[in-house]
C-alpha cells in the first residue's frame, strides 16, 4: 500500500479549509485535450477523468463507466457525465481560485468549463445542517486501501447536494436526530434511530462485503442556495454505488430519510490517475484515433452587426475552443444554439441597429491573426486580439483591441456589453 500511496496524486486526500470543484466538458478535438492533461503539472490538483473522454481517444481504464441515474418513487439522483473533473484543495479561498484559474487557462482551449464550485470548511467539518461530515471515515493505512488501487490510481464520485435546510431546520432537535441517527450535540449515534436513518443507511460496515468510502466532502454555497458537494475516494466504484442504491432504497425499499431534506442535483464518476512524480500517468490511446483538423490560417477578424440580427464573423477563429473561418453568433439572447444563431431573432421580433455611429477612440490595425471568441457564462462575447467591427453596410465603426459584445439583447449601448445581462437575469453556458 506504501508503494501505492507514493503513486497517487499528491493532493489525493488532502483535508483544506477551502477548495473548488472543477467541471469540464469536451469541446473539438478529444487528442488535444488528453495531450493538455499529460502536459499538466498541477501537483496542487486532484484530476480525473470521464468514461466519455476516455472513451473518445481509446483509453483502456479498467473499471471506469459513467454514472447512471438513480430514481424510486419521488426521489432520485441525476446523471450528468462530464469528461474532465478538477478537486483543488487550498489554504484559504484566494490560492483556491489562483490555483483553480491556472487549470482552466490552461485546459481552455479544449474543454467548457461547465461547473465551477466553490468549497468550505464549516465549523470542525460540519455540514451545514449542523451534524460533523465524515465521522466514519477510514484513517491512516485503512485510508489509503479504501482509497487507492494498486498503481496509485483512485475512483472518484462527485455528487452535488441542494440542502432544503429551512425544512429541515423546522423539525424538532430530536426529529432532526433521527434523520441522520446522531445526536447534533455530541456527535454520538443513537442506538434505537429509525432504520431509516442515513447513518444506518449508510453504515459502511453493513455491506457484504462492506463498502468503506473516503470521503473529502465540504459544503458549498451562500445564504440563497447552498448544500454539499459530496466527494468520495475508492479503489473500485462498486463500494459507492451500493452505498447509492441502499440510499434510494433500491435493495430493500426503505428510503433514507435525508433524501427529504436535501435534493442531488448532480452524479458524475471519474477515475483519477496515477502520478509519476510530474505529471498524471495515462494509459496509452488508440492508434485509430486520428486528431481533428489543423487551425486555420491566420486572418484578420471582422464582426458585421446585422441590423435586427445576429453578429457575423470572419476571419481565423476559435469560437468556445473549436476553429471557424466564419460564423453567425446570437445577439438577441434567445438563440436555442448559444453562441450561435438559429434565427430566432425573427420568430422574437428582436430589434437593434445595425449602423452605430463610428467611436472616437485610437484605433488599432487588424492585423492577420487567430481570433478567440468565447461566451462568458450567463454574460458577454469576449473576443481576443484585434478586431474590425463594421455595420450592416460595412461601415467601420472601430478597429480595437479585444472587444466585449453583447448577447443578451439587453445593452442599451449595442453592438457592446454594458452589464445589462445581470439585471436582466440572462443565462447561457459559456
Amino acid at each position: 500500500m506504501h508503494a501505492a500511496v507514493d503513486l497517487k496524486q499528491p493532493a489525493l486526500g488532502a483535508e483544506p479549509r477551502a477548495a473548488v470543484t472543477l467541471q469540464w466538458r469536451l469541446r473539438g478535438d478529444a487528442l488535444a485535450l488528453w495531450r493538455a492533461l499529460q502536459a499538466l503539472h498541477q501537483p496542487g490538483a486532484v484530476i480525473g477523468i470521464g468514461a466519455s473522454l476516455a472513451a473518445a481517444v481509446g483509453a483502456q481504464v479498467p473499471g471506469l463507466r459513467a454514472f447512471g441515474r438513480l430514481q424510486r418513487g419521488r426521489y432520485a439522483m441525476p446523471a450528468t457525465p462530464l469528461d474532465v473533473f478538477a478537486l483543488v484543495p487550498a489554504h484559504d479561498p484566494g490560492q483556491a481560485f489562483d490555483n483553480a484559474d491556472a487549470l482552466v487557462q490552461a485546459l481552455d482551449a479544449h474543454a467548457e468549463l461547465v461547473e465551477s464550485l466553490p468549497l468550505f470548511r464549516y465549523r470542525r467539518g460540519h455540514d451545514l445542517t449542523g451534524y460533523l461530515d465524515g465521522i466514519e471515515n477510514p484513517k491512516d493505512d485503512e485510508a489509503w486501501a479504501t482509497a487507492l488501487a494498486a498503481d496509485g490510481s483512485s475512483f472518484v464520485f462527485v455528487q452535488r447536494w441542494l440542502h432544503l435546510r429551512d425544512r429541515f431546520a423546522a423539525l424538532a432537535p430530536q426529529a432532526r436526530d433521527e434523520v441522520f441517527g446522531r445526536r447534533a450535540s455530541d456527535d454520538e449515534e443513537i442506538a434505537e434511530a429509525p432504520e431509516s436513518a442515513h447513518v444506518k443507511r449508510t453504515a459502511q460496515e453493513d455491506f457484504d462485503p462492506p463498502a468503506f468510502l473516503l470521503r473529502r466532502s465540504m459544503p458549498w454555497g451562500d445564504a440563497r442556495r447552498h448544500g454539499l458537494q459530496f466527494i468520495s475516494f475508492t479503489a473500485t466504484l462498486d463500494p459507492v454505488q451500493r452505498q447509492l442504491e441502499r440510499m434510494m432504497g433500491l435493495d430493500d425499499g426503505l428510503q433514507d430519510a435525508l433524501l427529504a431534506h436535501s435534493q442531488a442535483e448532480t452524479g458524475a464518476y471519474y477515475w483519477c490517475p496515477p502520478w509519476d512524480g510530474q505529471r498524471l500517468v495515462l494509459p496509452a490511446v488508440s492508434a485509430s484515433v486520428v486528431p481533428q483538423a489543423l487551425l486555420p490560417a491566420a486572418a484578420p477578424c471582422t464582426v458585421r452587426v446585422c441590423a435586427d440580427g445576429p453578429l457575423e464573423l470572419s476571419g481565423a477563429l476559435i469560437i468556445a475552443g473549436m476553429p471557424a473561418t466564419g460564423a453567425r453568433l446570437c445577439r438577441c439572447g434567445q438563440s436555442a444554439s448559444k453562441p450561435f444563431c438559429d434565427d430566432s431573432h425573427e420568430r422574437s421580433g428582436f430589434r437593434a441597429r445595425g449602423e452605430v455611429p463610428p467611436i472616437d477612440e485610437p484605433q488599432v490595425e487588424a492585423a492577420p491573426g487567430r481570433t478567440r471568441v468565447q461566451p462568458i457564462a450567463d454574460g458577454p462575447l469576449a473576443l481576443w486580439g484585434p478586431v474590425r467591427i463594421v455595420g450592416d453596410s460595412g461601415k467601420t465603426i472601430t478597429c480595437c483591441n479585444g472587444p466585449t459584445l453583447c448577447r443578451c439583447g439587453h445593452s442599451a449601448n449595442k453592438p457592446f456589453c454594458d452589464g445589462a445581462h445581470a439585471a436582466a437575469g440572462f443565462r447561457a453556458p459559456a
